[in-house]
């Protein structure tokens, strides 16, 4: 299930861009393996660790949140931009300090021209200007895009949520089987213990029996010891 966005104060946001230059190696590796989403994850925590310590609300932000307000903020960028050019204005004049680091950070996305005219009416929304530069925003994947994203974010957050869950599902498979494996043996090891006390008890029980053995035997020698002087006191008699 896809993270709803949370409100970001200005500056959280520009803070979030800031930290976002740090990690952003991390997060634009390509492939979609294991090792490499867990690697992105952990660089959008550690944005979300930034914010969380400065104690700037008080809810702390989640990773999903700051992916999800990154991806807001490079949009309201382009937007903002597309919206200036076709007003014939500055694309600057309303851009927050965050989304200027997005531009900023995105440059090497835009082709520098050098024809006049802002907005030409063949691509009205494929021009801005910047500086009285004209500049064309290439129809390519966002610079902040995964590595095999396309344009709905919440299909990659979905495949990146399933691949955690294959992962927690298997982890979660190995737990259980060791837990039974060592439930196994405890049941092992305590019917080692009821077979030897069983054997000890019996061994008991034979020492017990062949002690009362041994006693009737001397009973019975001892009468016959006393049926022999009797016999002998007759005879002398």
């Amino acid at each position: 299930m896809a993270t709803r966005a949370a409100y970001f104060s200005p500056s959280e946001a520009e803070i979030l861009m800031e930290v976002y230059e740090e990690v952003k190696e991390q997060i634009k590796m390509k492939g979609n393996t294991a090792t490499i989403i867990k690697q992105r994850k952990k660089a959008w925590q550690s944005i979300a660790d930034r914010l969380n310590a400065l104690n700037m609300t008080q809810s702390p932000r989640t990773w999903q949140q700051v992916k999800i307000k990154y991806k807001n903020i490079l949009q309201n960028v382009k937007k903002k931009a597309h919206k200036k050019c076709s007003a014939g204005g500055s694309p600057k004049a309303d851009i927050t300090p965050a989304e200027d680091i997005a531009l900023a950070e995105n440059k090497a996305r835009i082709n520098e021209g050098t024809d006049t005219n802002i907005c030409s009416s063949q691509d009205s929304n494929s021009f801005i200007k910047v500086s009285g530069s004209i500049v064309k925003l290439e129809p390519q994947i966002p610079d902040d895009a995964d590595p095999g994203e396309g344009t709905n974010a919440a299909e990659t957050d979905a495949i990146d949520d399933e691949t955690s869950s294959l992962g927690s599902r298997k982890h979660e498979n190995s737990q259980a089987i060791k837990q039974l494996y060592a439930q196994h043996m405890r049941q092992q090891i305590q019917l080692a213990n009821m077979d030897m006390e069983y054997k000890k008890r019996k061994m008991e029980d034979l020492a017990l029996d062949s002690e009362i053995k041994r006693r009737t035997i001397r009973i019975l020698d001892l009468k016959i010891k006393k049926l022999e002087r009797e016999l002998q006191e007759d005879d002398t008699s």
